[in-house]
């Protein structure tokens, strides 16, 4: 398929999904991946301070909105309008007043220099080389960059990902080891934090009064080093 087609079919997609109202099925394992979710918010939140930062893939804004009382200044970019007009409304509704929101395509962005970059669920939606050279073009030489992301070395969750197909582009797919090659050629460093083995087992419990329980104990076994 030609690359140019790519894009469309991304914000294609995802204005479809920021149109839905019903919740999506893999919804469900973001309960699973709460302590990987509660990381990443402290580890933002301890580099937002006094930051001018873009939110690379800010889909409806969510992030950008919960982390503006840290963040002098944020930026957020989605290739969907439908997301973006929904972050835009948000940030209005509340009044907030230090984050901005634009439709733009990360792997050619329009934006200029940030302190630090971060993302959720972005990355394994583009060709990695060019999004990796764009970030690295927009970060400023003290900044760094923080993303949250899928792997795709866990067989249970792949086999969950080949019975959906409808619910993720034909394009995305979850980063792997050699991805990491990848980001070390843009990068000097790169600092790896794993979640979510022996949490997976809390999803079948998420609606009942064990699930945190179930899911607290694979967080346990999961910092077993």
């Amino acid at each position: 398929m030609a690359y140019q087609e790519r894009p469309e079919r991304e914000r294609d997609f995802h204005n479809k999904r920021f149109g839905a109202v019903e919740e999506r099925r893999q919804d469900s394992f973001y309960f699973a991946a709460q302590p990987a979710t509660d990381a990443c918010w402290q580890l933002l939140r301890e580099t937002a301070p006094g930051k001018t930062a873009l939110e690379y893939g800010c889909a409806d804004g969510e992030n950008s909105i919960r982390l503006a009382p840290f963040a002098k200044k944020i930026t957020g970019i989605d290739i969907s309008d439908v997301a973006i007009q929904k972050a835009k409304n948000e940030a209005a509704r509340r009044r907030i007043n230090n984050v901005a929101f634009q439709i733009d395509n990360a792997e050619e962005m329009s934006l200029p220099s940030a302190t630090f970059v971060f993302g959720a669920g972005i990355l394994h939606h583009l060709i990695l080389d060019n999004a990796l050279r764009e970030i690295h073009r927009v970060m400023r030489p003290s900044g760094n960059a923080i993303f949250f992301e899928s792997l795709g070395h866990n067989p249970l969750i792949n086999m969950y990902r080949n019975r959906t197909p409808e619910a993720r582009t034909i394009d995305e797919h979850p980063l792997l080891k050699s991805d990491f090659d990848i980001v070390r050629k843009h990068f000097s460093k790169c600092d790896l934090q794993f979640f979510g083995l022996s949490t997976l087992a809390s999803i079948p419990f998420r609606r009942s009064v064990l699930g945190r329980t179930v899911r607290a104990i694979g967080k346990q076994a999961d910092n077993v080093h």
